[in-house]
């Protein structure tokens, strides 16, 4: 099974290691889909986590027990159809091509590929899409 979360650190825990807990704890795989870290040292990471239910749970628990705010990824990105123009902006920026354009000129969101990396959020200039969590 496969989960994904949105894990939030500050400067006190920057250093830490969610991967290494993860791994060396619950002989979990952890794949970091995203990190960002500003300038005073808080930042958050989007991580996919496979292994079993159970024990993805236990992990994550640790993980909320080391300081860090962990919320589950449920849905990714959710795109906004009365916001959206359909002008591509976001489908340039798309690392996965989870976004693309169909036959009908139209925006579509390929929410099984997507791993909420956020890219499509900053690049839409009518704030359309938004990442669930």
């Amino acid at each position: 099974m496969e989960k994904k979360f949105k894990i939030t650190y500050n400067e006190s825990n920057v250093q830490g290691s969610v991967a290494y807990v993860l791994v060396k704890e619950f002989d979990l795989t952890p794949n970091v889909l995203k990190a960002n870290i500003s300038g005073d040292g808080s930042g958050i990471m989007i991580v996919s986590v496979v292994g079993d239910e159970e024990t993805i749970d236990k992990g994550m628990e640790r993980v909320k027990e080391c300081g860090y705010s962990v919320c589950p990824v449920m849905d990714h990105i959710h795109k906004d159809e009365e916001k959206c123009w359909s002008c591509g902006a976001c489908v340039s920026v798309c690392p996965t091509k989870s976004i693309v354009v169909d036959d009908d000129y139209k925006v579509v969101v390929n929410y099984s590929s997507c791993i909420a990396c956020g890219s499509c959020i900053d690049a839409c200039s009518v704030k359309a899409l938004r990442l669930v969590i």
